[in-house]
Protein backbone atom coordinates (compact mmCIF):
# COMPACT_ATOMS: atom_id res chain seq x y z
CA UNK A 1 0.00 0.00 0.00
CA UNK A 2 1.39 3.20 -0.99
CA UNK A 3 2.19 5.51 1.78
CA UNK A 4 -0.14 8.42 2.57
CA UNK A 5 1.03 11.93 3.70
CA UNK A 6 -1.86 14.17 5.84
CA UNK A 7 -2.18 16.91 7.79
CA UNK A 8 -2.66 14.29 10.21
CA UNK A 9 0.21 12.51 9.95
CA UNK A 10 2.55 15.92 10.11
CA UNK A 11 0.84 17.20 13.07
CA UNK A 12 0.97 14.09 14.90
CA UNK A 13 4.66 13.04 14.07
CA UNK A 14 6.19 16.55 13.49
CA UNK A 15 4.62 18.47 16.39
CA UNK A 16 4.57 15.35 18.57
CA UNK A 17 2.31 16.67 21.38
CA UNK A 18 2.46 15.52 24.89
CA UNK A 19 -0.96 15.24 25.00
CA UNK A 20 -1.93 11.50 26.79
CA UNK A 21 -1.23 10.17 23.05
CA UNK A 22 1.67 7.31 21.68
CA UNK A 23 5.19 9.28 21.07
CA UNK A 24 7.43 9.15 19.09
CA UNK A 25 10.67 9.38 20.66
CA UNK A 26 11.81 13.00 19.40
CA UNK A 27 13.14 14.58 22.53
CA UNK A 28 13.00 17.84 23.96
CA UNK A 29 12.72 19.64 20.19
CA UNK A 30 9.83 18.21 19.39
CA UNK A 31 7.93 20.57 22.08
CA UNK A 32 5.32 22.82 20.34
CA UNK A 33 6.63 26.01 19.27
CA UNK A 34 5.91 28.64 16.74
CA UNK A 35 7.46 29.94 13.39
CA UNK A 36 6.92 33.66 12.23
CA UNK A 37 7.41 33.79 8.86
CA UNK A 38 9.60 36.42 7.53
CA UNK A 39 8.96 38.92 4.54
CA UNK A 40 12.18 41.15 4.09
CA UNK A 41 10.65 44.80 4.76
CA UNK A 42 6.75 43.50 5.27
CA UNK A 43 6.31 41.16 8.26
CA UNK A 44 6.13 42.26 11.65
CA UNK A 45 7.54 40.40 14.39
CA UNK A 46 6.10 39.87 16.99
CA UNK A 47 8.15 36.81 19.37
CA UNK A 48 6.42 38.13 22.83
CA UNK A 49 3.33 37.97 21.70
CA UNK A 50 3.33 34.16 20.89
CA UNK A 51 5.60 33.36 23.77
CA UNK A 52 2.34 34.45 26.01
CA UNK A 53 0.51 32.45 23.91
CA UNK A 54 2.15 29.33 24.62
CA UNK A 55 2.64 30.31 28.04
CA UNK A 56 -1.52 30.29 28.40
CA UNK A 57 -1.36 27.25 26.66
CA UNK A 58 1.15 25.36 29.04
CA UNK A 59 -0.81 26.44 32.13
CA UNK A 60 -4.34 25.95 30.54
CA UNK A 61 -3.77 22.52 29.16
CA UNK A 62 -2.23 19.29 28.94
CA UNK A 63 0.14 20.51 26.32
CA UNK A 64 3.70 20.92 26.81
CA UNK A 65 5.39 23.97 24.84
CA UNK A 66 8.14 25.76 24.34
CA UNK A 67 7.20 29.42 24.32
CA UNK A 68 9.29 30.74 22.18
CA UNK A 69 9.24 31.90 18.35
CA UNK A 70 11.75 31.00 15.72
CA UNK A 71 11.75 32.93 12.52
CA UNK A 72 12.56 31.21 9.03
CA UNK A 73 11.65 32.52 5.37
CA UNK A 74 8.90 30.54 3.40
CA UNK A 75 11.46 29.06 1.63
CA UNK A 76 13.21 27.75 4.38
CA UNK A 77 12.77 24.15 5.00
CA UNK A 78 13.26 24.82 8.56
CA UNK A 79 9.77 25.61 8.57
CA UNK A 80 8.78 21.92 8.43
CA UNK A 81 9.84 21.63 12.10
CA UNK A 82 7.20 23.31 13.26
CA UNK A 83 4.10 22.87 13.14
CA UNK A 84 2.34 26.51 13.66
CA UNK A 85 3.08 29.35 11.63
CA UNK A 86 2.52 33.04 11.46
CA UNK A 87 2.81 36.30 9.68
CA UNK A 88 1.93 39.21 10.27
CA UNK A 89 1.54 42.22 8.91
CA UNK A 90 -0.36 46.11 8.47
CA UNK A 91 0.42 46.76 4.74
CA UNK A 92 0.48 44.88 1.25
CA UNK A 93 2.98 41.91 0.88
CA UNK A 94 5.38 41.73 -1.59
CA UNK A 95 4.76 39.10 -4.49
CA UNK A 96 5.95 35.72 -3.01
CA UNK A 97 8.71 33.75 -5.27
CA UNK A 98 7.33 30.37 -6.80
CA UNK A 99 9.20 28.26 -3.96
CA UNK A 100 7.62 30.07 -1.43
CA UNK A 101 4.25 29.45 -2.79
CA UNK A 102 5.29 25.59 -3.43
CA UNK A 103 6.63 24.99 0.25
CA UNK A 104 3.93 26.78 1.81
CA UNK A 105 1.45 25.03 -0.10
CA UNK A 106 3.30 21.38 0.78
CA UNK A 107 3.86 22.77 4.78
CA UNK A 108 0.00 23.35 4.64
CA UNK A 109 -1.12 19.96 3.02
CA UNK A 110 1.15 17.79 4.82
CA UNK A 111 0.03 19.33 8.14
CA UNK A 112 1.12 22.37 9.04
CA UNK A 113 -0.99 25.28 10.29
CA UNK A 114 -0.74 28.50 8.90
CA UNK A 115 -2.12 32.21 10.56
CA UNK A 116 -2.18 35.26 9.27
CA UNK A 117 -2.94 38.18 11.59
CA UNK A 118 -3.74 41.71 10.59
CA UNK A 119 -2.22 44.08 12.73
CA UNK A 120 -3.52 46.50 10.89
CA UNK A 121 -7.12 45.31 13.10
CA UNK A 122 -9.65 46.24 10.15
CA UNK A 123 -9.46 42.65 7.70
CA UNK A 124 -9.23 45.14 5.11
CA UNK A 125 -6.44 47.06 3.08
CA UNK A 126 -3.11 46.05 1.47
CA UNK A 127 -2.55 43.57 3.96
CA UNK A 128 -5.69 41.53 3.60
CA UNK A 129 -5.96 41.95 0.41
CA UNK A 130 -2.40 40.43 -0.47
CA UNK A 131 -3.22 37.79 2.03
CA UNK A 132 -6.24 36.94 -0.23
CA UNK A 133 -3.35 37.05 -3.54
CA UNK A 134 -1.00 34.73 -1.77
CA UNK A 135 -3.94 32.23 -0.71
CA UNK A 136 -5.15 32.28 -4.19
CA UNK A 137 -1.87 30.69 -5.37
CA UNK A 138 -1.01 28.51 -2.81
CA UNK A 139 -4.49 26.68 -3.58
CA UNK A 140 -6.30 28.20 -6.53
CA UNK A 141 -9.41 26.56 -6.45
CA UNK A 142 -9.63 26.81 -2.45
CA UNK A 143 -10.96 30.75 -1.83
CA UNK A 144 -9.88 31.88 1.85
CA UNK A 145 -13.90 32.75 2.92
CA UNK A 146 -15.52 33.24 6.50
CA UNK A 147 -15.72 30.55 8.80
CA UNK A 148 -19.42 29.51 10.34
CA UNK A 149 -20.48 30.67 13.60
CA UNK A 150 -20.03 27.07 14.67
CA UNK A 151 -16.93 25.91 13.39
CA UNK A 152 -14.71 23.70 15.52
CA UNK A 153 -11.92 26.79 16.03
CA UNK A 154 -14.56 28.78 18.29
CA UNK A 155 -14.90 25.33 20.49
CA UNK A 156 -11.44 23.39 20.45
CA UNK A 157 -11.29 24.35 23.92
CA UNK A 158 -13.11 27.88 25.59
CA UNK A 159 -16.76 29.06 23.69
CA UNK A 160 -16.15 31.83 21.61
CA UNK A 161 -18.88 34.06 20.41
CA UNK A 162 -16.28 36.13 18.50
CA UNK A 163 -12.61 36.53 17.51
CA UNK A 164 -10.62 39.24 18.74
CA UNK A 165 -7.87 41.10 18.98
CA UNK A 166 -6.49 44.49 19.47
CA UNK A 167 -9.76 45.48 17.85
CA UNK A 168 -13.20 43.44 16.60
CA UNK A 169 -11.76 43.66 13.09
CA UNK A 170 -14.75 42.57 10.71
CA UNK A 171 -16.05 40.05 13.58
CA UNK A 172 -15.21 36.84 11.78
CA UNK A 173 -12.04 34.60 11.17
CA UNK A 174 -11.47 33.64 7.65
CA UNK A 175 -9.95 30.20 5.92
CA UNK A 176 -9.47 27.91 3.77
CA UNK A 177 -10.70 24.31 3.92
CA UNK A 178 -8.74 20.91 2.79
CA UNK A 179 -11.15 18.06 3.34
CA UNK A 180 -12.41 18.30 7.23
CA UNK A 181 -10.13 20.94 8.39
CA UNK A 182 -9.24 24.32 7.55
CA UNK A 183 -5.52 24.14 7.90
CA UNK A 184 -5.10 27.97 7.06
CA UNK A 185 -6.70 31.21 8.99
CA UNK A 186 -7.14 34.87 8.54
CA UNK A 187 -7.49 36.71 11.65
CA UNK A 188 -8.56 40.24 11.06
CA UNK A 189 -8.57 42.19 14.30
CA UNK A 190 -4.64 42.14 15.39
CA UNK A 191 -4.18 39.08 17.63
CA UNK A 192 -0.98 39.47 18.39
CA UNK A 193 -1.04 43.07 19.14
CA UNK A 194 -3.53 42.25 22.41
CA UNK A 195 -0.82 39.56 23.15
CA UNK A 196 2.06 41.74 22.70
CA UNK A 197 4.27 42.36 25.84
CA UNK A 198 7.28 44.57 26.62
CA UNK A 199 10.73 43.35 28.19
CA UNK A 200 9.58 43.86 31.30
CA UNK A 201 5.75 42.24 30.89
CA UNK A 202 3.80 44.89 30.72
CA UNK A 203 1.26 45.29 27.55
CA UNK A 204 2.07 47.18 24.49
CA UNK A 205 -1.14 47.98 22.98
CA UNK A 206 -4.61 49.06 24.90
CA UNK A 207 -6.95 47.43 22.98
CA UNK A 208 -10.25 48.95 21.87
CA UNK A 209 -12.46 46.97 23.87
CA UNK A 210 -10.89 47.03 27.13
CA UNK A 211 -8.56 44.77 29.07
CA UNK A 212 -11.41 42.16 29.10
CA UNK A 213 -11.77 41.50 25.47
CA UNK A 214 -7.45 40.89 26.00
CA UNK A 215 -8.87 37.97 28.04
CA UNK A 216 -10.83 37.19 25.24
CA UNK A 217 -8.30 37.17 22.34
CA UNK A 218 -6.15 34.86 25.11
CA UNK A 219 -8.73 32.26 24.98
CA UNK A 220 -8.50 32.39 20.59
CA UNK A 221 -5.15 32.04 20.76
CA UNK A 222 -5.42 28.63 22.89
CA UNK A 223 -8.16 27.87 20.72
CA UNK A 224 -6.03 28.20 17.56
CA UNK A 225 -3.28 26.02 18.70
CA UNK A 226 -5.91 23.42 20.45
CA UNK A 227 -7.39 23.56 17.16
CA UNK A 228 -4.09 23.01 15.00
CA UNK A 229 -3.64 20.18 16.99
CA UNK A 230 -6.39 18.21 17.71
CA UNK A 231 -8.42 18.44 14.98
CA UNK A 232 -5.71 16.73 12.71
CA UNK A 233 -4.25 14.20 15.09
CA UNK A 234 -3.88 10.36 13.59
CA UNK A 235 -0.77 8.47 15.61
CA UNK A 236 -0.02 5.70 13.02
CA UNK A 237 2.10 7.68 10.74
CA UNK A 238 5.68 8.16 10.51
CA UNK A 239 7.31 11.59 11.31
CA UNK A 240 7.26 13.31 7.76
CA UNK A 241 10.94 14.90 8.59
CA UNK A 242 12.29 11.56 8.60
CA UNK A 243 10.30 11.01 5.64
CA UNK A 244 11.95 14.29 3.82
CA UNK A 245 15.79 13.61 5.21
CA UNK A 246 15.37 9.78 3.09
CA UNK A 247 13.94 11.70 -0.09
CA UNK A 248 10.87 10.22 0.13
CA UNK A 249 9.04 13.34 0.34
CA UNK A 250 9.90 16.38 -1.93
Amino acid sequence: MPFEITRRSMVAGMAALSLPRPAFGLGAGSLFNVAELTIPGASIHRPEAWGRMLHEVIQATSIEADPKTVQVSPEDPALFEHPFAVLVGDAALPAFSEDAIRQLRNYISYGGFLLFDDASGTGRGGFADSVKRVTQRIFPTRPLAPLAGDHAVYRSFFLLDEPVGRTRGTGVLEGIQLGPTTPLMFCPADLSGALDRSADGRNRTPLVGGELQRREATKLSINLVLYALTSNYKHDIAHVVELMRGGRLE
